[in-house]
């Protein structure tokens, strides 16, 4: 059996999100070939593929075509789809009985769990601005449910308090309860601006209160969360939707969904999807290298990096950061780890004191690849009425290099300073006197 090329087959499998537009890039900015010189900080949104990974799944693909020759493509599809599962279960530490299902993406995950829960169950979920424009259309596929949205934000972009929050999804809780109807409780961590909502304290203690008729669906589609704090989620009968396309910076369209053992779904055949399976080879490898860090180092490099960003950002008159809580998981986890500490970065661009408009931000993020030097960040977010954040980011990647030595910790914060001259020379050039 003949297989597609590499790139080929790294942009199938999705949606047309994936679709590549007269620049060969696609909805996300980023390009199925590998292009080493582009500095991207860009992981809360996607990122353009490496030479290393590009190259791991090319060796996947020639792989699976040698295979063919001898094995069937749903054998061959169905032994390769239980090895990576193997592979996250065995890294991640999970238990024997957690199950895991594969899917194109985040927003495909939201969508099967809608069609899991019972008829006419209520789905509170966080601000669609804060987690994924589709989110709240693919959640409305499931059987007659309500979706209720919970807002992050006030109109100005400051934060809600997280007790306010708590108490929004309280009362939304408590008027199903009323009416007799199951709920769906989707907790965000982190979400696009990298909050956690609403607190997994609230979401514990509701599941505690309301046992088989609440239901506690974890967003954590970005993927900044220890192996500790995954399997404290699943501890408490959580589930968890992953993906590999942000934080591990894999090609976007790779998505997991843990499910605990009290909770089961009947899983058909799995769909050949070889597109699908390159892309989590490329997950799993770059999960692989991270995981062998210690907390120390991860922290250590994530701290010398926030100071050095925030310090730019604070300094800037161009730039604003976007106000944002701490991360703060309660008592879910007895001891914070690296996941405690920010790797998402948001801000608001400047003109004089005001911020730019929605459509002067969206085309500065839009130069950003055609400047010299090339950058990359994570796309624009609403955040308020008038106005939207751009995200400097953290990914695992990066922090796997600059584990290696203090030379590549240096270069790596100083490209990451280099992203925000650039953005702040565009600002200042077009849009200030």
């Amino acid at each position: 059996m003949y297989l597609n090329s590499t790139t080929e087959l790294l942009i199938s499998g999705g949606d047309k999100r994936l679709e590549l537009n007269a620049h060969g890039v696609n909805k996300y900015g980023c390009s199925p070939t590998p292009d080493d010189a582009i500095l991207s900080f860009s992981s809360s949104t996607a990122s353009t593929i490496s030479i290393k990974n590009f190259s791991v799944a090319d060796t996947l693909r020639n792989r699976l075509e040698h295979a063919l020759q001898t094995t069937s493509a749903e054998m061959l599809y169905s032994q390769e789809i239980t090895r990576q599962k193997n592979a996250w279960r065995e890294l991640i530490g999970l238990a024997t009985e957690t199950q895991l299902i594969f899917s194109p993406s985040g927003t495909d995950l939201h969508a099967l769990v809608a069609h899991y829960v019972a008829p006419n169950t209520l789905i509170i979920m966080v601000d669609g601005n804060e987690t994924g424009s589709g989110v709240e259309m693919a959640l409305k596929q499931g059987q007659n449910v309500e979706v209720v949205s919970i807002a992050l934000r006030f109109d100005d972009g400051l934060p809600r308090a997280i007790s306010i929050i708590d108490a929004d999804v309280l009362a939304q809780v408590a008027r199903a309860m009323e009416q007799q109807r199951d709920v769906l409780l989707i907790v965000a961590d982190q979400s696009k601006t990298g909050m956690i909502a609403p607190s997994p304290d609230c979401a514990m203690q509701l599941k505690n209160q309301y046992k088989l008729r609440l239901n506690v669906l974890v967003d954590a589609c970005q993927f900044r969360l220890s192996a500790t704090t995954l399997n404290a989620y699943l501890q408490h009968d959580f589930m968890i939707a992953l993906t590999g396309s942000k934080f591990l910076a894999a090609p976007s369209f790779s998505a997991i969904l843990l499910l605990p053992a009290p909770l089961r779904m009947a899983e058909k055949s799995e769909a050949i999807n070889w597109g699908l399976l390159l892309r989590m080879e490329i997950a799993l490898g770059e999960y692989r290298a991270f995981h062998v860090l210690t907390d120390a180092q991860i922290s250590e490099i994530i701290r010398d990096f926030a100071d050095a960003v925030q310090n730019y950002l604070s300094a800037s008159p161009h730039f604003e950061p976007l106000e944002t809580p701490v991360l703060n998981r309660g008592n879910l986890v007895e001891t914070p780890m690296w996941d405690n500490l920010r790797t998402i970065f948001p801000f608001i661009l400047l003109r004089g004191n005001k911020p730019l408009s929605r459509a002067e931000t969206l085309a500065c993020y839009q130069e950003l690849p055609l400047q010299n030097p090339r950058c990359q960040m994570g796309q624009p977010v609403m955040c308020g009425n008038e106005q939207s954040a751009l995200r400097l980011c953290l990914s695992a990647p990066l922090i796997v290099q600059a584990a290696k030595n203090k030379a590549c910790r240096r270069d790596m914060i100083q490209n990451a300073l280099q992203v925000l001259a650039t953005l702040e020379t565009l600002v200042q050039f077009q849009y200030n006197d």
